[in-house]
């Protein structure tokens, strides 16, 4: 078998084994997970990642930039790419008495890019959509021998991913419409979400424990629409400009209902009876993104992104419980700067730096604060040519949330990984 063939197959198997990890390294606590789907801070390819999140004009022939699919045209006709992302990071969540520690490790995208034809061409790529980890421990004293000390304890986990289908299109007419470029994402979402809320008593007898367990188990579909355009000048440089819009979707599900009142004989739980079991069909109502991007870019030397976008959270709903005071409208902003010392220069002058800075001022919005979040990015690529390989690092410093008012403060450091591959792998060779 010859090592290029070996290298395709091998790539393979890192992604299956990569896949069948991620579940189980996962562990994540977010107190703000409780609301909507959960956090819904998506991980992406780690070269987007450490340009702070700016993709809308992002244009390249060895980056499968999801978040924009006009961008898939930028794949060469007689190529395949592919990319896999794995990241690992610690969180400290405190209040200003209490904090405690959590430890993330997960895949953060697989994705595939080949060309269809010469105006046309597809990718498909799997990803998480959103997080759900949280609990939470209310201890309701006793204020007469009639009302008993209990706890009131609220649970949930879960996760929602999505697999999507995405073409580009772009125009051959003339060498103005060659500018322009159209794409499409078709998204399946599925996963689940379990919520538990729990009343327990401490120390008493003769009172009855009580949980109420809801699993929704979702299924749907959603899509959303880009289109790129650059600008060349007579120097070489690059102007670009993206856009996209995710519709309104309504996210279906089937949900199951499980009341029941149980004992415990020391650290085991033992169920005593069903109060009530149903199953019933529900739906998530999900808002529109609208996003906007510029770029920059001196081919080789560097590359300047800037983008902007928003969601209309207010409209969410979960399960026909109408919209809430606690989701609001929110606003993101992203920019990211790549550079190359010297591409004609050692190993390391070649190498490409990124520093990148997103801002998120929150769609929660709880005790009159909005639950804000910012992070800060930097990586660079590690080129493989002799395989047609790149290794892509990316650290990041992130923070949620507030002390103010009661509420809860997250810091993060993360690190990630990715291993992006492009090789020619429909062309007819005339020797062999």
């Amino acid at each position: 078998m010859k090592k290029r063939e070996s290298i395709k197959i091998l790539f393979f198997f890192v992604a299956l084994m990569f896949s069948s990890l991620s579940e189980a390294q996962y562990s994540l606590s977010s107190p703000y997970s409780r609301y909507g789907i959960g956090s819904t801070e998506v991980p992406n390819n780690q070269v987007i990642t450490s340009l702070g999140g700016a993709s809308q004009a992002l244009h390249r022939n060895n980056i499968i930039n999801t978040l924009n699919p006009a961008s898939y045209s930028a794949i060469d006709t007689q190529s395949f790419v592919f990319d896999i992302g794995f990241r690992m990071g610690w969180t400290d969540i405190s209040t200003k008495e209490y904090s405690s520690n959590s430890f993330l490790a997960e895949l953060s995208n697989l994705s595939f890019g080949f060309p269809i034809c010469s105006f046309l061409k597809g990718a498909v790529s799997l990803s998480p959509l959103s997080d759900i980890s949280y609990k939470s421990i209310d201890t309701v004293w006793a204020e007469s021998q009639d009302i008993p000390t209990y706890l009131k304890t609220f649970d949930g986990n879960g996760e929602l991913d999505k697999i999507s289908f995405g073409l580009a299109f772009q125009p051959s007419f003339s060498n103005f419409w060659k500018r322009f470029s159209l794409g499409a994402n078709a998204s399946y979402i599925f996963g689940n979400i379990y919520r538990s809320s729990t009343v327990s008593f401490v120390d008493t007898t003769g009172y009855i424990n009580s949980r109420n367990e809801i699993n929704y188990n979702v299924s749907a579909f959603s899509f959303d629409f880009g289109l790129q355009y650059f600008q060349p000048f007579k120097n070489g440089d690059i102007l670009g400009a993206g856009l996209t819009f995710t519709l309104p979707m309504e996210y279906s599900s089937e949900n199951t209902m499980f009341y029941y009142s149980f004992y415990n004989r020391g650290v085991t739980e033992y169920v005593q009876d069903t109060i009530k079991y149903h199953v019933y069909d529900g739906n998530i109502k999900m808002p529109y993104t609208l996003a906007f991007g510029l770029s920059y870019e001196k081919p080789n030397k560097l590359y300047l992104g800037l983008d902007a976008s928003t969601s209309n959270w207010s409209s969410f709903e979960f399960q026909d419980k109408g919209t809430s005071s606690e989701m609001k409208d929110n606003f993101k902003m992203n920019f990211g700067v790549e550079y190359i010392p010297n591409n004609y220069g050692s190993y390391l002058a070649k190498l490409p730096y990124r520093l990148g800075f997103n801002f998120d001022n929150g769609y929660l919005f709880l005790q009159e604060e909005r639950i804000a979040r910012y992070g800060l990015n930097f990586g660079f690529s590690l080129p493989i040519k002799k395989i047609g390989t790149t290794i892509n690092l990316n650290f990041e410093y992130g923070k949620l949330g507030t002390h103010d008012k009661g509420l809860v403060k997250e810091e993060y450091f993360r690190m990630g990984l990715s291993i992006s591959a492009r090789d020619r792998w429909f062309v007819t060779r005339k020797y062999k």
